[in-house]
């Protein structure tokens, strides 16, 4: 039986015997993989966040799909050749490999995911483009922080702003804290601008990471240092 959705390529892992194995977050199904065909013309289309249209067949007791049409739907261009853009890009797809797991499918997701991506590719490279992803990705993992209390440090393990200096070491100081709500700012209210220095971005970074790492079971990023080198 053949199944057709649209679908961001998450991953791609070599075969020994030829071949890959795409893992792909599809709109119909939610993650699932399939085994693509190694060829020059095919090889160039699996590249990391690829936007595709497929069409897959299902086999019965298999975990691996195979693949019957595959196309980029739009293709993606100045994400790839961009230095800003392609080393965003990259950090966010370590990022999505990390914490989307689940085999379900999710509309919502999905399309903020694809919309995002199109906005790399198609818009003037902003330089708070990951901190602004990062910050709306949390409201569809389980954890959008709650900025609307008062207070001096934000406890990310309570999920509130708090006057006194909590009694764990899961929270962030005064002036992270004051860091962390401008990104949250400017991630979800429309009349909210970020502008950050090069010192200032970097350490927004940390702080969203750490937050991250609280709340998810990231491992470490090896795209990190990198995308750090690029805005120094």
């Amino acid at each position: 039986m053949y199944h057709k959705s649209r679908g961001i390529l998450l991953r791609k892992t070599k075969l020994s015997g030829g071949g890959y194995i795409l893992k792909i977050l599809t709109l119909e199904f939610g993650i699932r993989s399939y085994f693509g065909r190694t060829s020059k013309q095919m090889k160039n289309k699996y590249l990391p966040l690829s936007i595709v249209e497929l069409t897959g067949y299902h086999q019965a007791k298999k975990t691996i799909y195979s693949l019957k049409e595959y196309e980029t739907s739009p293709p993606l261009r100045d994400v790839y050749q961009n230095i800003y853009k392609s080393n965003v890009l990259i950090f966010i797809n370590e990022i999505l490999n990390n914490v989307i797991q689940e085999e379900e499918s999710n509309p919502e997701k999905y399309y903020f995911l694809e919309n995002k991506i199109k906005e790399l590719e198609n818009n003037s490279f902003d330089s708070n483009f990951h901190l602004i992803f990062l910050i709306q990705l949390t409201s569809f993992l389980g954890f959008e922080p709650d900025t609307s209390g008062e207070g001096t440090y934000y406890d990310f393990a309570e999920g509130e702003f708090t006057s006194k200096t909590p009694t764990h070491s899961h929270f962030f100081d005064e002036k992270e804290s004051v860091l962390f709500k401008s990104i949250y700012e400017a991630g979800f209210e429309s009349n909210s601008k970020l502008t950050l220095s090069n010192q200032t971005r970097k350490r927004g970074l940390q702080i969203m990471i750490t937050y991250y790492r609280y709340h998810t079971e990231m491992r470490e990023l090896k795209s990190l240092p990198v995308l750090e080198m690029i805005f120094n």
